[in-house]
């Protein structure tokens, strides 16, 4: 499996997207999809279009980022956390609650299906219902 934090265009992405330099955690970003596209897991891509999706949110590219966090899904889309992860950017980063609430429903749909095993790499299945329920309150209040 890779590790992100071996690459330079990761370690340089988060502080740039932490301090507002869009362009640069965008460049970086699309730079290490380019490199680990081939050889990562999954939810390794996922995270990463999800990280790029947030940029692209900040920056006032809504279409871009909805269709970045789609792709993610896609890439990902036997893991809870994906649709997770969505949901918490469409509800603090996009403002679509009703998007938001929908993610959510999937991410609950993958916890009762029993396709979805947690592995050591993973939160407990307590933790996705407790962050799943604490999204949806925020959501429902939007």
């Amino acid at each position: 499996m890779v590790k992100l934090s071996e690459y330079r265009e990761y370690l340089e992405a988060i502080p740039a997207a932490t301090s507002g330099d869009l362009v640069s955690a965008r460049s970086n970003l699309e730079s290490l999809l380019a490199k680990i596209e081939l050889h990562s897991s999954s939810e390794q891509l996922a995270y990463v279009l999800q990280l790029l999706a947030d940029v692209e949110a900040q920056a006032g590219n809504a279409e871009k980022a909805l269709s970045l966090h789609e792709r993610a899904l896609v890439t990902d889309s036997a893991n809870p956390l994906t649709p997770l992860n969505c949901a918490k950017s469409l509800l603090g980063r996009l403002n679509q609650p009703a998007l938001a609430l929908a993610r959510l429903k999937v991410a609950e749909a993958l916890l009762a299906s029993g396709t979805w095993q947690p592995n050591s790499n993973d939160m407990p299945r307590e933790w996705y219902q407790h962050q799943i329920q604490s999204v949806r309150v925020q959501a429902l209040q939007a």
